[in-house]
C-alpha cells in the first residue's frame, strides 16, 4: 500500500529565529524537514536541531500522556483530567496550611516559543496569589533588567542592524546561536549569510568574546579578554572614546544627567590598565575604541556570555553606557522601529524613562533580602527558598517549559531541593532530569501539533513579519496543550482567568485558533489575512516617526554612573580570580545542535553525544592528557568527570562545556552537567542573586581510572 505523502508549511519553534520550514507528512508523520525558500526572513535557512523536528515530534523518548509519580518512586499514565483534578486538590491543601507563597512557578525557555502558553501560565499564576515567580530570564539575563532599573531607558528606539556600518557583538556567538541582538534585529536568522552581506555593504564588525568562535571568526576586530574581565575592557572602551572625544556629545548633553561621573570613574582604566587585566593589548583597544565610535550608525549588543560572568551587572551597564555615549539610539523625526505587527504599537518618544530601581520595594524574599525585580524573584535563590525553613518556604513548584535540574547552579542542592518538594509539576513533552523528579508530568502537544502565530517573536524579526500556522500533524490522543492544562487547573482551583482582556468560561472554552485571533486584535494584519498566508505576511511600513517628549517626561535623564556601579567598577578593577589551587577558567559555548537541554537527547545530533572539556592543545600538553582522555574539573563548589578535546580556538588557561547536559540517572550517557562546578558561595551579584555560571575557576587533571563521575 501507497504511503498518504504530503508537504506542508509551517514554522519552527525551537528559538526566536522561527525559521520558516516545509514539512514532508507520510502517514502522518513528519520524514523530513526542509528550509521554506519562499519565506521572507529566513530564506530557506534551517539549523541542525529545525531539520530534526521530526524526531522531536516522533521520538521514542516522547511522551505521549501525563504521567504520575507511584509510591515506589516510578511513574505511571494518568489522564490530564484526573491529574488537573489531583494537582488542584494538593495546591490548594499546600496554600491552606502555609499560604499562598509556598506554590512557585518556574517559567522555561521553551514556553516563549508557544503564542498561548505564557499569557495563560501567568493568568493561573495571578490566581494563586503568590510572590514566588522564577524564570530562565533570572539565571541567563537578568543583568539587562538591572540595567534598565539601575540607568533608565531611552524611548526613541534603537538603532537597527539593517543601516548600521558597525556593530559590536559581546559574549554571544549568533554563527551557533541565532541571536546576536537585544531586540534590534541583530543576526537572528540566517547568521551567517547575514553577517557576510553586511560586512560586504562596509559594515565593521568587533566581537568580544575570550574565544575564536564561529562568529569572532567573521569579525574585523577580534577583541579576547580573559575570561571574566568584560567589564574592565568595557571601562577600558569607554575611556578611550571619551578622553578622545569621540562621544555624541549632543545626545549626551540633552539625555544624560552624569556624564562627568562616567568620564571620572573610568578615567582609570586607561589602555595599559585593559592590557594587564585583560590580556588584550593597548593599541588593540584603541583601535576598537576608534572603528565603534567613528561608525555613523550601530549598537554594541550581548550576549549570555556577560550576563552570566563576573560583575555582569557591571560589564552590561558599561556596554549599555558605551551605546549612550556614543548616541546610538533613534531621534525625534527618524522612522520609528515598527516591527509590532501582531501586537500593539505603542509610540516611540525622544525621551527617557528614568530608573526606577524597583528591586528596592518589591516583594522581598527571606532569602538574604532579596527583592523582586519586574515582578520576579531571581532564580538563583529557588533552591534556598524550597529548602530553608520559614512559614512562606516554598512546598509546591509548577515547572512550564523549563528544566531546572539542569538549568539551576549548585546541582546538588538544586537536586536536593526538588526533591524536598512536597509536589512538583511539570509540563514537558519528555522526562527530563526535573520530570523525573515530578510528582505530575504533564505531557503537552508540541510544535507542528498545534496552532500558533509569531507575535512573541516580533523584537527578534529583522522586518516587519508575522506568521501563523496551523497544527500539520495531529498530536497523540494523550496529550494537551499547554494553555488548555492551565486554563482547566484554575478552573478546578476555582480561580477566574483573564484571557487578552475577557474572562473565560472553562465550561466552553475557545479553541487555540480563537486564541490566538483574540491575542492579534491589536495588531495591524487581520488574523485572517495571516491564516491564509502559507509562508507569512511582511507588513508595509506605517510611517511611524519618533515623536517629541511628552511634556512632563522632558527633563529626564539616564544615570550612567550612579554610586553602586561605580563601587562595582572598583571591585572588578582589584579582583583576582586565577589562584594557584585553581589556575583556569571554565567558560561556557552554545552549540548549534541544542537549545539549552532541548535536543541533547536526540540520537545522532550532537555530535559524540556528551559534553566535552574543550581545552587549548597546549594546555592538554602540559597536562599531560591526550585528546579523548578522561579528566576530572575541580571547582570551589564541586567537580565533575568529561571528556577532554583539543581545541585551538580556545586561549591557554581556559576550559570550555555547554550547559544543560547530563541526567540524574547515572546509567544515561548524554555527558556531564556543568553546575556540579558552578554554585552560590562566590560572586554572586547584588540586587539579582545573579551567581557567576561561567569564568568559574577550575582545576583539571587526569581522571583516575577508578574515579566515579560526578
Amino acid at each position: 500500500m501507497r504511503s498518504a505523502t504530503s508537504r506542508r508549511t509551517s514554522y519552527c519553534r525551537l528559538c526566536a529565529s522561527s525559521c520558516g520550514v516545509l514539512l514532508d507528512v507520510e502517514d502522518g508523520r513528519i520524514a523530513r524537514v526542509l528550509g521554506d525558500a519562499h519565506h521572507p526572513i529566513s530564506g530557506g535557512y534551517t539549523c541542525p536541531k529545525g531539520r530534526r523536528g521530526g524526531d522531536l515530534v516522533h521520538g521514542p523518548d516522547r511522551l505521549t500522556t501525563s504521567m504520575r509519580r507511584t509510591p515506589d518512586g516510578s511513574h505511571e499514565p494518568v489522564p490530564v483530567s484526573r491529574a488537573v483534578t489531583e494537582i488542584a486538590a494538593r495546591l490548594r491543601t499546600v496554600v491552606d496550611r502555609h499560604g499562598p507563597d509556598a506554590v512557585a512557578l518556574f517559567m522555561g525557555t521553551q514556553q516563549n516559543f508557544a503564542a498561548l502558553t505564557p499569557p495563560m501560565v501567568r493568568a493561573w499564576f495571578k490566581g494563586t496569589g503568590s510572590h514566588k515567580l522564577f524564570s530562565t530570564m533570572t539565571i541567563d539575563q537578568s543583568a539587562k533588567w538591572v540595567v534598565a532599573e539601575r540607568m533608565g531607558t531611552y524611548l526613541g528606539g534603537r538603532q537597527r542592524f539593517e543601516d548600521a556600518d558597525v556593530w559590536l557583538l559581546a559574549g554571544t556567538n549568533p554563527v551557533v546561536s541565532g541571536n546576536g541582538g537585544d531586540g534590534d534585529g541583530a543576526v537572528v536568522q540566517n547568521p551567517s549569510v547575514t553577517l557576510r552581506a553586511a560586512r560586504e555593504r562596509g559594515l565593521q564588525l568587533i566581537v568580544v568574546d575570550p574565544r575564536r568562535t564561529e562568529t569572532a571568526a567573521l569579525a574585523d576586530v577580534h577583541l579576547a579578554p580573559r575570561p571574566g574581565t568584560d567589564a574592565v575592557l568595557f571601562a577600558g572602551l569607554l575611556h578611550v572614546v571619551l578622553t578622545e572625544g569621540l562621544h555624541d556629545d549632543e545626545f549626551c548633553r540633552r539625555y544624560t544627567a552624569d556624564l562627568d561621573l562616567l568620564v571620572d570613574a573610568v578615567s582609570v582604566v586607561t589602555p595599559a590598565v585593559v592590557q594587564r587585566v585583560c590580556g588584550v593589548s593597548a593599541d588593540l583597544l584603541r583601535h576598537a575604541a576608534r572603528v565603534f565610535a567613528g561608525g555613523r550608525r550601530g549598537m554594541a549588543t550581548s550576549g549570555t556570555g556577560l550576563c552570566m560572568g563576573p560583575h555582569s551587572n557591571l560589564a552590561e551597564h558599561l556596554v549599555a553606557a558605551l551605546n549612550v555615549v556614543c548616541g546610538r539610539y533613534l531621534r525625534e523625526g527618524e522612522r520609528a522601529d515598527d516591527r509590532a505587527v501582531l501586537t500593539r504599537y505603542v509610540p516611540a518618544r525622544a525621551e527617557v524613562a528614568p530608573p526606577s530601581r524597583s528591586y528596592e520595594h518589591g516583594y522581598r524574599s527571606r532569602i538574604g533580602g532579596v527583592r523582586a525585580i519586574r515582578g520576579e524573584l531571581p532564580s538563583g535563590i529557588l533552591a534556598d527558598e524550597i529548602l530553608d525553613p520559614g512559614p512562606d518556604r516554598i512546598r509546591a513548584l509548577v515547572v512550564s517549559g523549563g528544566n531546572p535540574a539542569a538549568a539551576l547552579p549548585d546541582r546538588a542542592k538544586a537536586l536536593r531541593a526538588l526533591r524536598s518538594l512536597d509536589l512538583l509539576v511539570c509540563v514537558d513533552p519528555r522526562m527530563s532530569d526535573t520530570a523525573r523528579l515530578a510528582d505530575y508530568v504533564i505531557a503537552p502537544t508540541v510544535m507542528y501539533e498545534r496552532a500558533d502565530h509569531t507575535a512573541i517573536m516580533e523584537p527578534f524579526f529583522p522586518r516587519r513579519f508575522a506568521q501563523f500556522t496551523p497544527p500539520v500533524v495531529t498530536p497523540p490522543p494523550g496529550v494537551v496543550d499547554d494553555w488548555r492544562f492551565f486554563l482547566d487547573l484554575a478552573a478546578a482551583s476555582g480561580q477566574p482567568v483573564k484571557f487578552a482582556g475577557r474572562i473565560l468560561d472553562p465550561a466552553a472554552p475557545p479553541t487555540s485558533e480563537q486564541l490566538l485571533a483574540m491575542t492579534a486584535e491589536r495588531g495591524r494584519v487581520p488574523f485572517a489575512d495571516l491564516v491564509t498566508a502559507r509562508h507569512g505576511q511582511l507588513a508595509g511600513d506605517s510611517g511611524a516617526l519618533v515623536g517629541p517628549p511628552d511634556p512632563g517626561a522632558a527633563g529626564h535623564r539616564l544615570v550612567t554612573m550612579p554610586d553602586d556601579v561605580r563601587a562595582e567598577l572598583g571591585a572588578a578593577l582589584t579582583e583576582v580570580t586565577v589562584t594557584q589551587r585553581f589556575p583556569m577558567l571554565l567558560t561556557v559555548r552554545r552549540i548549534r545542535e541544542a537549545v539549552n537541554s532541548t535536543g541533547t537527547r536526540v540520537p545522532g545530533l550532537v555530535r559524540g553525544g556528551t559534553n566535552p572539556a574543550s581545552m587549548h592543545p597546549d594546555d592538554l600538553a602540559a597536562l599531560g592528557v591526550a585528546d579523548g582522555q578522561q579528566v576530572t574539573v575541580h571547582s570551589a563548589s564541586g567537580r565533575l568527570r568529561a571528556t577532554a578535546k583539543a581545541d585551538p580556538t580556545l586561549a591557554r588557561g581556559t576550559v570550555s562545556m555547554t550547559h544543560c547536559f547530563g541526567s540524574v540517572d547515572p546509567g544515561d550517557d548524554v555527558g556531564v552537567n556543568v553546575n556540579a562546578l558552578t554554585g552560590t558561595r562566590d560572586g554572586v551579584q547584588t540586587i539579582n542573586a545573579m551567581p557567576t555560571m561561567t569564568a568559574v575557576p577550575v582545576t583539571v587533571g587526569p581522571a583516575a581510572p577508578e574515579e566515579e563521575s560526578r
